[in-house]
């Protein structure tokens, strides 16, 4: 299938949470259950019971699993006084984290593709019921039973995001583009490698207590943090740079790779990047698989690489991977809207393409940096922390807490997929550096 430009998505802005307004919070909550609805509208029943990522559930899974949350979340806040059906919100309540597949929990039974959707239709009617009844005009924060609607929200499109990674990974053939999802235009030459001088600074990490908008619990904090000189590449590595590197055997030289890294690789045999497609092992023109479709390679687009790749590229090129309060300082002259990235039209967010764009496409800060926010997230070389001054959110006291450990790597900086307040500037993503996520790296060097 021929790619182009042709692209009719889009997502809203989140609402507000200082003066609730059940209309906007109605049109959201469609907004944001209609873009699910068209992403697996791309998966039959029959591939429904897909597993494309063995780290992960079948696909079905992810079909009830943001219904569910609603639903029990809202119980739990005592919004509502009882689930639709129990044993589907007990099946579909939790997702999985597993170190590798053998350690993934596995069901033997899933319900079929139209009892998700029976299920599903309840639960939109359901919702749509709870927002009819919330008085217009109050102040939302952690505090208030109304939050637990805005996590589900916010939840729904953080699966957005996850599961077309895994639909991604599904079978070209048991899969059906959506009518309206289009992709950037592929390019073959990418932009020249230059270094954008950052000057010493301090940022501070976290999301402030009193900002207008729902935050995960690993968001509220605040940290401190002095930033020596460095510099950073303008442009995140592409596929050009991606190729170089596989070319010149760095899939095969344990040097480039931390201990972990080099594990991952030997135990399951990798030996180029997982998106990438040969007509035979030594092809010099791999293509990409983009979401629904094989293309010829975009030599300008980002390179996607999970954590262990991000940071053999980096020592490959006599560079390493940024650090969260590196990526805070380069983005402090990024233009925002409302102190937020969300909608700023000068970064690939918030489905403005069906595919990440050519590392120069987006608008340069006023240094020079493209891609400050968006296109794909920036794999950084921190572990996942708190802030100083997190608490676990009593509704969701596993969302982030649970992940605070060496094996799960720190990303900042949004994609093209991602929506609502994972589109923030204060947004803190983390998975283990063995997985993969629409995610890339940009280069960094000490000066």
């Amino acid at each position: 299938m021929s790619t182009t430009n042709a692209h009719r998505l889009r997502s809203q802005a989140p609402p507000s949470t200082n003066d609730l307004d059940p209309a906007r919070l109605a049109s959201y909550f469609d907004d944001t259950w209609a873009l699910y609805e068209v992403l697996f509208s791309a998966v039959s029943d029959a591939a429904l019971r897909d597993q494309p990522d063995p780290l992960r559930h079948p696909l079905v899974f992810y079909l009830g699993h943001t219904a569910a949350f609603y639903v029990n979340k809202l119980v739990m806040a005592g919004l509502v006084g009882h689930g639709i059906d129990p044993g589907l919100e007990e099946l579909f309540a939790k997702g999985v984290d597993p170190a590798r597949a053998a350690g993934l929990e596995r069901h033997d039974l899933w319900p079929s593709g139209d009892v998700v959707r029976d299920y599903r239709h309840r639960v939109h009617a359901l919702v749509h019921e709870v927002i009819a009844g919330l008085e217009p005009g109050a102040s939302i924060d952690g505090t208030s039973p109304v939050w637990a609607l805005y996590m589900g929200l916010e939840h729904d499109r953080i699966h957005l995001e996850t599961s077309s990674v895994l639909i991604r990974q599904a079978a070209p053939e048991r899969l059906v583009r959506p009518a309206g999802w289009g992709y950037a235009d592929p390019t073959d030459t990418a932009p020249e490698a230059r270094w954008v001088a950052i000057e010493p600074t301090e940022v501070r990490l976290g999301r402030p207590s009193a900002h207008d908008r729902f935050g995960w619990d690993n968001e509220f904090g605040a940290l401190d943090v002095p930033v020596e000189a460095f510099e950073c590449r303008a442009h995140l590595a592409t596929n050009r740079e991606l190729h170089a590197f596989w070319a010149d055997g760095g899939y095969a030289d344990p040097r480039l790779w931390s201990t972990a890294g080099w594990a991952w690789l030997q135990e399951l045999g990798v030996r180029g990047p997982r998106f990438w497609r040969w007509e035979a092992p030594k092809d010099p023109q791999p293509r990409l698989r983009v979401m629904f479709d094989e293309i010829a390679m975009p030599w300008s687009w980002p390179a996607e690489v999970n954590g262990f790749e991000a940071d053999a590229l980096a020592r490959w090129s006599g560079a390493r991977v940024m650090r969260e309060a590196e990526w805070a300082a380069m983005v402090d002259d990024a233009a925002l809207v409302d102190g937020d990235c969300i909608d700023a039209p000068a970064h690939a967010l918030s489905l403005r393409s069906g595919s990440p764009v050519s590392v120069d496409a987006s608008e340069p800060t006023p240094r020079g940096v493209h891609d400050a926010y968006g296109n794909v997230w920036q794999w950084l070389s921190d572990d996942f922390r708190p802030l100083p001054g997190f608490t676990p959110h009593p509704l969701y006291a596993d969302f982030s807490a649970p992940y605070f450990t060496p094996r799960h790597g720190s990303l900042r900086g949004g994609s093209w997929i991602s929506t609502g307040t994972s589109a923030s500037r204060f947004y803190r993503l983390w998975f283990r550096r063995h997985f993969y996520q629409h995610a890339g790296v940009r280069l960094a060097r000490d000066v």
